[in-house]
């Protein structure tokens, strides 16, 4: 009897002393290997993780409101799998005003750079939209009218080859959603641009694109692009602005938007159909 409480006696002191390493040497615990989080690229893991660490500039960016903003229209641009070049414009014209913005705000940044991190956004957005716009809208609270003016620049976005397609309807209905948008307020912005391109005809001669883009027609297709551009750039609606939040992006940008659009693509159209004919090889 006295053997065995000797032998119990020594098997609890070893289970104490073993408990008291275990507690003081955290680096002796056994690794869990059948983690539920990302096994891979463990430096990005912790970085994610770790409260403590230090934000990358691309994490500030991309975590803020401005970033936050690339990556819901990043959503948009890419769910149909195509993007025409007057979207595309926009969504320069847009990254280059949300660069102005944040380096106006921090002098962390040099434009250049910033511009670089927003396209490394736009183009790697890899969040769920749900996710992107819950965290928009937790910068944009009691601001309804900036929430408003980003699903009103969605419809112009994805009408911008005059056509609004069922997956981008989608994604502006989730966004409108997510943002708690007043039904009847983005029942009149949708209808509003179904109304408008439902009326839109294709009427326009070529002498007469050329003087709405300001061109001659002997300018060279260079030259022409560079002129569209410069178009789109001073006609496209910047929805940072303040003052642009009472506004109407058909009224105020729409129709100069899709008159310069049509313009190009006739001349474009044009200079391709001389090309043939003169027999010369078109790009």
């Amino acid at each position: 009897m006295e053997i065995l409480l000797l032998i119990t006696i020594v098997i609890i002191a070893l289970a104490i002393m073993n408990f008291k390493d275990y507690l003081y040497n955290p680096h002796k615990r056994p690794r869990i290997e059948n983690s539920t989080f990302p096994p891979d690229d463990d430096d990005e893991f912790d970085r994610k993780y770790d409260i403590y660490a230090t934000p990358t500039k691309e994490e500030k960016i991309r975590n803020g409101e401005y970033g936050l903003i690339v990556g819901i229209l990043s959503k948009l641009a890419h769910v149909d799998g195509r993007v025409c070049e007057l979207e595309f414009e926009l969504i320069e014209n847009t990254i280059e005003d949300i660069a102005n913005q944040i380096l106006m705000q921090s002098a962390m940044h040099q434009r250049e750079e910033i511009i670089d991190i927003l396209h490394e956004i736009f183009n790697n957005t890899y969040e769920d939209l749900e996710e992107l716009t819950y965290s928009y809208a937790n910068f944009t609270k009691g601001q309804y009218k900036r929430r408003l003016k980003l699903v009103e620049y969605m419809l112009s976005l994805a009408y911008a080859d005059g056509n609004l397609g069922d997956s981008e309807r989608e994604v502006i209905l989730d966004v409108a959603a997510f943002l708690e948008i007043d039904n009847g307020d983005f029942n009149k912005l949708y209808d509003d641009f179904a109304n408008f391109y439902s009326n839109q005809s294709n009427s326009m001669s070529v002498s007469e694109a050329y003087k709405i883009l300001g061109v001659e027609i002997d300018d060279d297709s260079e030259k022409i692009k560079k002129k569209y551009k410069s178009l789109v750039r001073e006609n496209h609606p910047d929805i940072l602005q303040h003052k642009e939040l009472d506004s109407s992006i058909i009224e105020t940008h729409t129709k100069k938007l899709q008159d310069i659009n049509e313009a190009y693509e006739l001349i474009k159209n044009h200079k391709k159909i001389e090309h043939e004919r003169n027999g010369e090889k078109t790009s």
